[in-house]
């Protein structure tokens, strides 16, 4: 679901508040925390892992580039830079749990469910085959959760798991963004779906790119 102009431009504030408190922490202990890579020298960065791509967030300023140098939007200026804020170097659980399994998820739940695994489900309806050539182009391992699921990084504290599981005559197909139990502490429960949505979108377009080089 693209995310709505007037929500975006709401973020401002909340991306000034974040750097003001993030310029207040030791750039070492953020960098710890969350897993990135702290650069010292004369042109301090983090180097910060997104979906495999290299994203950069120049210190002290704290502004976050995409890996073409292009300064991001504000909808990812402020998820990177709250993972930074929030972060704090809990283990993985290694145990997966939907968007309501998590603090304060239940509220968003339904409509996460809506914008996210539904949508997959729907664009792969009774092409699991189609989807597992997808999911691998979008960068995801093979796990044994459903009929077919794969975990991602996301983030480097932010494992994710999509799981399909195959339809029939009575029920539909179905899929679910799951997270590790830890999600809570690297990130607030609407940007995480926001994340879980994000994935699902990647996995689509992964398959349509398939689709246009088999033609």
């Amino acid at each position: 679901m693209p995310p709505n102009q007037k929500w975006t431009d709401s973020l401002e504030p909340k991306i000034k508040e974040a750097r003001e408190k993030l310029q207040l922490t030791d750039p070492g202990k953020i960098a710890t925390d969350a897993g990135v890579v702290w650069v010292g020298g004369g042109d301090p960065k983090f180097e910060i892992t997104f979906f495999g791509q290299p994203y950069a967030v120049s210190w002290p300023d704290l502004v976050v580039c995409q890996p073409d140098g292009q300064i991001c939007s504000n909808l990812d200026q402020a998820f990177l830079l709250q993972y930074l804020l929030t972060a704090d170097a809990t283990p993985f659980e290694e145990s997966w749990v939907s968007l309501g399994g998590l603090p304060n998820g239940s509220f968003y739940e339904q409509a996460y469910q809506g914008y996210s695994g539904n949508v997959l489900a729907r664009a792969f309806r009774r092409r699991p085959e189609d989807l597992k050539r997808a999911a691998e182009a979008a960068g995801g391992e093979r796990l044994t959760v459903g009929d077919l699921s794969f975990r991602y990084l996301a983030l480097p504290r932010i494992p994710l798991a999509l799981v399909y599981w195959s339809g029939g005559e009575e029920f539909p197909d179905s899929a679910q963004v799951l997270f590790d139990r830890s999600a809570s502490h690297y990130h607030h429960v609407e940007m995480l779906a926001h994340l879980g949505s994000l994935l699902c979108q990647k996995v689509i377009a992964a398959g349509k790119a398939l689709e246009g080089v088999a033609k």
